[in-house]
């Protein structure tokens, strides 16, 4: 494990938070035990947020940073070996409901693949393909299987990582959603106060989903104060109580104060909370920061983007006959897409791409909630495509300042229309690090949510002057490939499968 104090205070180019850690007096410290050192797994950027005015952008969770997929689904799968480990730890005495044997990987390997993280991390981002394929090799072990857990991970910036972690653990997963549901009743629903959009709900089809002892897993990017975990196990408490909870993020920077409000709940539900977390410490943050950032945010030169001859757009439009049509998380699922049909996209992509005579570098691009099937096609296509570098990000709902410099986490930003449908209805979304200095890809290939029409990529939302999705991403790329899969529009009468 990592065992220096780290406390980052800096400008300059060796970590892409120093701007914001110099500029709004941001102090990160990293746990003497931390199994990665916070600052290796974040950078700082700017919020557009009254509530809230900076951001810790994962170099792992490919939301706001284009990342190499085999690192994304290594992160994400080693958090669900840390979380196997935190239940095999706990005593259960819940009037043995709760009895099942638990596979945790030994101490010294999970810290042998934490090192290897943080060798990735540290690396230069276009020198580090040997050390990902060794993380990726090290963690490829550690899968276990769960049977009768769920993992329910939260909207929008988890949904992948909650996959991720499901995977590892062989257990049922849903996660929270902001789209609309019809004719699914929500089953439960949770406010997330520092968010953008605060308000979530659960929609599984299946009425029995929560209906077991086994444990709960919720997975989140960051812990910052834990609020809307402790929200969410309430009235999941209080939908079913459960007697194991355990809440897994990358990182936990709670304070003292918060981590007592966890042993609180714990004893008030009379249930055992425990957190897995791949970096641990804490923020420190001036008490008129917000001030602070509105202040410097009115200093802030507008960003001047070049303007380059916007790229081809091509459509792959798969249909039900092409390909098994695609069942989102959100309304719970038993297993993940199958990799028969991950591998039958790729393919198509592949091909599609050959086509174009294809120009690297290459991004898959998820967007907003649907991100692990682009997530896994990125991956495969990686393995098809050596010879090309290709990236995973997603499309995002959250207003971050971009600004150009090698201190700062994001490059360039593009605004587009919300091209699908969604509780607060229409709305602006955003892709990040896809334009500006040194930025460009040589092909973006999109994956809207699956379902999409090809006008509402094409069009987006008439009644706003936003550009849609479709005509942002071509002022970033030479190539565009819009790839829409057919949906599994599931019923409220659907039935959980058996993992």
């Amino acid at each position: 494990m990592n065992t220096s104090t780290a406390d980052h205070l800096q400008p300059g180019p060796a970590w892409s938070g120093g701007f914001v850690a110099e500029r709004l007096k941001v102090r990160i410290h990293s746990d003497p035990g931390s199994a990665v050192a916070v600052q290796d797994l974040v950078g700082l950027a700017l919020r557009r947020n009254p509530k809230r005015a900076h951001l810790l952008v994962s170099k792992v969770l490919a939301k706001h940073v284009p990342t190499e997929p085999a690192l994304v689904i290594a992160a994400g799968e080693l958090l669900g070996a840390f979380v196997a480990r935190q239940l095999s730890r706990l005593t259960y005495d819940a009037g043995d409901r709760l009895a099942m044997p638990i596979y945790a990987v030994p101490d010294q390997a999970l810290a042998d693949a934490a090192t290897q993280l943080a060798t990735v991390l540290q690396s230069p981002t276009g020198h580090r393909a040997d050390a990902v394929a060794a993380l990726a090799g090290a963690v490829a072990g550690m899968r276990t299987q769960l049977a009768g857990a769920v993992v329910l991970g939260y909207a929008e910036t988890a949904t992948g990582l909650g996959r991720l972690v499901a995977n590892a653990l062989g257990a049922y997963y849903i996660h929270s959603t902001r789209h609309a549901t019809p004719g699914i009743p929500s089953a439960a629903g949770f406010e997330e106060g520092h968010s953008h959009a605060t308000s979530h709900s659960l929609a599984p089809t299946d009425p029995h989903w929560f209906d077991g002892a086994g444990p709960v897993i919720l997975v989140d990017d960051e812990l910052s104060t834990g609020s809307t975990v402790i929200n969410t196990i309430r009235e999941l408490h209080a939908l079913i109580p459960h007697p194991v909870y355990v809440v897994a993020a990358l990182i936990d920077l709670r304070s003292d104060t918060d981590r007592a409000r966890f042993d609180a709940l714990a004893d008030e539900l009379g249930c055992r909370i425990a957190v897995a977390a791949l970096g641990t410490g804490r923020v420190e943050l001036a008490d008129d920061i917000l001030d602070q950032a509105a202040e410097l945010l009115a200093t802030l030169p507008q960003p001047v983007v070049a303007a380059e001859e916007p790229g081809r757009l091509s459509m792959l439009e798969l249909a039900a006959q092409d390909v098994a049509p695609v069942r989102s998380d959100r309304f719970g699922n038993a297993a993940p897409p199958q990799e028969a049909t991950i591998a039958l996209v790729a393919g198509q992509v592949a091909e599609h791409l050959s086509s174009l005579a294809l120009r690297g570098p290459v991004v898959v691009v998820g967007t907003e909630e649907n991100m692990f099937l682009p997530l896994a096609v990125a991956d495969v296509l990686a393995a098809m495509l050596p010879e090309i570098a290709v990236r995973f990000s997603t499309t995002t709902r959250s207003p971050i300042v971009p600004l150009a410099r090698d201190d700062y986490a994001i490059a360039g930003a593009l605004t587009f229309a919300s091209h699908d449908l969604t509780t607060d209805g229409p709305g602006v979304r955003f892709a990040y690090n896809l334009n500006g200095p040194g930025q460009r890809p040589g092909t973006i290939v999109v994956f809207p949510e699956p379902g999409t029409n090809r006008q509402a990529v094409l069009q987006g939302d008439p009644a706003t002057d936003l550009p849609p999705l479709a005509g942002a991403l071509r002022t970033a790329a030479d190539d565009v490939v819009v790839v829409l899969l057919p949906a599994d529009a599931p019923s409220a009468t659907a039935t959980k499968d058996q993992p």
